[in-house]
């Protein structure tokens, strides 16, 4: 069950990332491009701009690690058990760049 914690909390810390870029880009137009936010920015933005780090976290993090976790009976789960050397070095890159 440890794994499942250690999983959640690396997730919201990828959501945050995230969300902090989501919330200075608003944060620059609306102070740089005063008029043009004024005049064109929707409510429908804020709601993606609340949703679009929780998705990118957990696309870019949860997934891949569940999909590539695997299970073997009697022993400890892993949560780096790769199929292949391929998927190994995806998810790397994936990760150094999310750092």
């Amino acid at each position: 069950m440890d794994w499942i914690v250690s999983l959640n909390v690396t997730m919201y810390m990828y959501a945050e990332k995230i969300g902090l870029v989501v919330i200075s880009l608003e944060r620059y137009f609306k102070i740089v491009h005063a008029l043009v936010h004024r005049k064109y920015y929707r409510k429908w933005m804020t709601v993606v701009g609340v949703i679009l780090p929780w998705t990118m976290g957990f696309c870019t993090f949860f997934i891949p690690v569940v999909l590539s976790t695997r299970a073997v009976p009697g022993q400890c789960p892993m949560m780096a058990s790769w199929p292949s050397e391929g998927v190994r070095t995806v998810r790397t890159d994936v990760y150094s760049i999310m750092q």
